[in-house]
């Protein structure tokens, strides 16, 4: 069994919808939720709901002023080999915005991560977010309702398709419509490795 995050709850699903979700039935539904935060999370190799307190993550120095890092939303710590760096010594990009991707050193710190292997220490909170975008819940709403509709009994004209493990139903062309831009919404949001 799967842990929410927080993507959506079932009162949007109960609104895309149309309907309740009966009390018997919302156990199931939230793991349906959890179940398609863990498909996104894994199609897309993010995290969208930053964890709630920091923790440690360790990298290798490159013997350059920038190190490249997992997506967090903030940094409380910096150790470059076994010394803790000021944050007056060290810049966070993107600058302004968030996820924050990368650490560059300031030029009048004399500072660099000094190349070894795993001799630099990054505690931050880890993730894409501190809330969940939009339309990522969005997405979201609309992967559970397909695993709603497909567990019910549907009329009229039904599509489906499979999504990890889990198979989907929509009845109509707007729902359908939903369901292409959900799929292009996680395609967006698809993290690049390089």
């Amino acid at each position: 069994m799967y842990v929410q995050k927080g993507y959506c709850i079932i009162s949007q699903i109960e609104n895309y919808l149309l309907h309740t979700v009966e009390d018997y039935f919302k156990p199931q539904v939230n793991e349906w939720i959890a179940q398609m935060e863990k498909f996104i999370d894994q199609e897309t190799t993010r995290n969208f709901i930053a964890d709630s307190s920091a923790s440690e993550r360790i990298y290798d120095g490159t013997g350059k002023v920038n190190l490249f890092l997992d997506e967090c939303i903030s940094i409380s710590k910096l150790t470059i080999d076994s010394d803790v760096i000021s944050d007056s010594y060290y810049y966070l990009y993107p600058a302004n915005e968030l996820p924050i991707t990368r650490i560059k050193l300031s030029s009048d710190s004399s500072l660099s991560f000094t190349q070894d292997e795993q001799n630099i220490k990054v505690e931050a909170k880890w993730g894409y977010s501190e809330v969940c975008p939009s339309d990522i819940s969005f997405a979201t709403v609309v992967l559970v309702a397909g695993i709603i509709n497909f567990s019910g009994e549907m009329g009229g004209e039904v599509k489906a398709e499979k999504i990890g493990d889990y198979s989907i139903t929509y009845k109509d062309k707007t729902a359908w419509a939903d369901f292409e831009r959900a799929k292009d919404i996680i395609k967006k949001y698809k993290k690049t490795v390089l």
